[in-house]
């Protein structure tokens, strides 16, 4: 299992941010195939940033997510999930209550 912290999520993020970078400098297509494999590229290193991000904004260990700098389950955040979504070109990362269908 990863154990993660402040500093090792933060690290991370900064190398995928650097790579993203590198990547977008560097990174070409001959064809409509090659695009497609860039783009797919592009997108998994969205994604990584994002997880880092999210990561590094839940404050607590639960489940699978065991951070060493918080080691307890916060109960405020039970049965809620967290989301992020770009608002003006920015990341904005939001715990929402969880929705539960009627029966």
């Amino acid at each position: 299992r990863a154990i993660r912290s402040e500093t090792l999520l933060t690290a991370g993020n900064k190398y995928l941010n650097n790579l993203k970078k590198y990547a977008l400098e560097q990174l070409k297509a001959e064809n409509s195939h090659e695009l497609v494999r860039t783009l797919e590229v592009l997108d998994l290193l969205d994604v990584g940033i994002m997880l880092a991000m999210c990561g590094e904004n839940r404050k607590e260990t639960r489940g699978n997510h065991r951070r060493v700098d918080y080691p307890f389950t916060n109960p405020l955040l039970a049965n809620k999930f967290q989301t992020i979504r770009l608002e003006d070109g920015k990341p904005v990362l939001e715990f929402r209550q969880r929705v539960r269908k009627s029966e």
